[in-house]
């Protein structure tokens, strides 16, 4: 049998019917409750509530292993606070993290797995909430900073105070930098680590800086940045060796210094983002931690297991979901900024 022949002479139809054979056959859906049990071999289980590690089994239910806290009294399972926690479609919900992992739109994700949009939307930002852990790294030597302004958009809000956009270029906004964008802070190392954080609404200040990336860098690094004043005047009060740039000027220091490799993020993060059609400021900072995480696992080889892991390891990714209007209030409400 000669196989490329015979599928050569395929019809584009019996080509994608085998397509999906062949990735049926060869799924490498993880299952949850594998991925866990193989995590708490390798990791100390604790209480999700008070974080101690003094816990003992108590039984069985549903088959899932509960424990008891001795600190606090409280019961929990392996999925406790995760963000399959309490789902009754589990199996469906592991199917949709290859999609995820794949970039698959909600409407395309929700006509394979026939389920309600809004279903599938609400596993989205479960999903994206257990990568809220995402940014929490450290840097080391060299480290490029750069802050990017989006416009704000509140896409499927219903409640609109002003009539909504037919299209982009209905919008009137100001050029640069205005109380009309919100200002993310990107930061990279020459490893590869890479952050993207929500600052606030128009321009950056000091205070800005030091919540986003303050935790980040110490003065065992040495910062490259533009010349942006508050930036100059955080890394000064830091007293962290910073170099600056204008583009229009000079793009090198050294043969080292230079600010190409968060600029080459900023460019990707738009290249990513435009499938998503615009994406609501509400929800910013899930997206931010998504792409991120894909930027950090772009290499593995298993990519959809690295996926798996997360979310049933992280027990914060309900309440950080629960907390995702709270945020944006946060954010949307004390306008300090002056521009």
């Amino acid at each position: 049998m000669n196989l490329p022949e015979l599928i050569s002479g395929l019809s584009n139809e019996e080509k994608s019917e085998l397509f999906g054979l062949l990735k049926s056959e060869f799924s490498s859906t993880p299952v949850l409750e594998t991925v866990k049990s193989k995590l708490n071999k390798e990791q100390v289980t604790f209480c999700p509530h008070c974080k101690s590690i003094e816990i003992h089994s108590h039984g069985v239910y549903k088959g899932r292993k509960r424990y008891k806290c001795k600190s606090c009294n409280k019961t929990f399972n392996d999925f406790t606070g995760t963000a399959i926690s309490g789902l009754k479609k589990s199996d469906k919900f592991q199917e949709y993290i290859e999609l995820v992992a794949e970039g698959i739109s909600l409407r395309k994700a929700s006509a394979k797995l026939e389920l309600n949009i809004k279903t599938v939307f609400d596993w989205r930002h479960k999903i994206l909430s257990s990568l809220s852990k995402t940014n929490e790294l450290v840097f080391s030597g060299i480290v490029e900073c750069d802050d990017k302004q989006l416009d704000i958009s509140e896409k499927g809000k219903k409640d609109l105070e002003r009539k909504p956009y037919k299209r982009p270029s209905d919008r009137d906004t100001k050029r640069g930098v205005s109380n009309d964008k919100v200002s993310i802070m990107v930061a990279s190392d020459r490893k590869g680590n890479v952050t993207m954080r929500v600052a606030k609404i128009g321009r950056i200040d000091t205070e800005s800086v030091e919540k986003t990336i303050g935790d980040l860098i110490s003065k065992e690094n040495i910062l490259c940045s533009d010349s942006h004043p508050s930036i100059i005047s955080w890394a000064k009060e830091k007293e962290i060796e910073h170099h600056t740039f204008v583009a229009s000027k000079q793009h090198v220091k050294n043969k080292c210094y230079h600010v190409q490799h968060v600029n080459s993020i900023d460019n990707r993060y738009e290249r990513w983002v435009k499938r998503f059609y615009g994406t609501a400021t509400k929800y910013l900072d899930n997206y931010l931690n998504w792409f991120v995480f894909l930027e950090k696992i772009k290499k593995s080889l298993q990519p959809i297991d690295d996926f798996a892991k997360v979310i049933v390891s992280n027990m914060d990714a309900i309440a950080w979901n629960r907390s995702t209007d709270l945020r944006y209030q946060d954010l949307m409400n004390p306008q300090f900024s002056k521009t």
